[in-house]
């Protein structure tokens, strides 16, 4: 049987490689192929996975996000609850990402300016957890959220495009889904929205060592399948994926690409899943108090 992994995002982008790096490993644990199909648009990719038949042959790279869009009202029903978890192997936080030859030279010269003007930001759709993720700092640090001025975009290396062609300021997505950029050093990293500095990236402050602020929003991206999956198929996906995180070249690959590791396997990423819907469900509802005049 030939097993299809549905991912809701663009061919290329962070959750596409995340989603092919596992399947090329997830493969060889499981000795049946599995293929990635691209269901670009956040919505209706995570509803292509909840509707598909729960019979082992679908599964899906759901993400963050499913913890988001429900609390929107009008974008989706789906939650954390649609779908059978298996495992999260990458969990990332934004980070504050601009321009090579941008005025800021560290991120408390960026929100000094924020407080006098608003700026302009980009990654990822409206609903998505990088405006989250920005737009919530804003509002723990005191400044109205309506200041961000977001562009949405499929992805948040999109939204880095933006940033260096000149049209937004910010791009809040993670250091890894920039590598590129800052490796070649069109881009710069002000700061990172986690607790410690990410291993590739030393040099980067967290928020709380730039700003003194506990700020911590993370992103995932786990692998989950259709409500209803039979316990045995379960517990054999489970399985497989505990031996990719074991795998020492699944480990050095991920090592290689930047790709921040950390695994949680099925009833615990049920109560992770749940965890973070609680965490964004607070965010959004602060921030729509925030926007009110």
């Amino acid at each position: 049987m030939t097993i299809s992994l549905i991912v809701p995002y663009i061919e290329g982008g962070g959750s596409d490689q995340r989603a092919r790096l596992l399947a090329r490993h997830l493969e060889r644990h499981l000795a049946e192929p599995v293929t990635v199909l691209n269901r670009t648009g956040a919505v209706a990719g995570h509803e292509a996975i909840a509707a598909a038949p729960p019979d082992g042959s679908v599964i899906g790279q759901i993400s963050g996000e499913i913890g988001m869009m429900h609390w929107h009202g009008d974008l989706t029903r789906l939650m954390p609850a649609d779908y059978t978890p298996l495992a999260v192997p990458f969990v990332e936080s934004a980070a504050i990402i601009v321009k090579a030859d941008a005025p800021w030279r560290s991120a408390a010269d960026f929100i000094a300016e924020f407080r006098s003007r608003s700026i302009r930001g980009s990654g990822g759709p409206d609903f998505g957890v990088w405006k989250l993720a920005l737009a919530g700092l804003l509002v723990h640090l005191g400044i109205k959220a309506s200041r961000l001025e977001w562009t949405a975009t499929l992805s948040g290396e999109q939204g880095l495009g933006n940033v260096l062609a000149g049209k937004a300021d910010v791009a809040p997505i993670t250091m890894t889904d920039a590598r590129t950029w800052l490796f070649s050093g069109e881009a710069r990293a002000l700061t990172t929205m986690e607790n410690e500095r990410h291993p590739s990236f030393p040099d980067v402050p967290t928020i709380q060592e730039a700003l003194g602020v506990a700020w911590h929003v993370s992103h995932w991206r786990g692998i989950a399948a259709p409500r209803g999956l039979p316990a045995a198929l379960t517990e054999r996906y489970v399985e497989a994926l505990r031996g990719v995180a074991a795998d020492r070249a699944f480990q050095e690959e991920a090592a290689a690409n930047a790709f921040t590791v950390r695994w949680h396997f099925g009833a615990a990423f049920a109560r992770y899943m749940e965890e973070e819907d609680r965490q964004f469900g607070a965010i959004i509802h602060s921030l729509e108090k925030d926007l009110v005049p």
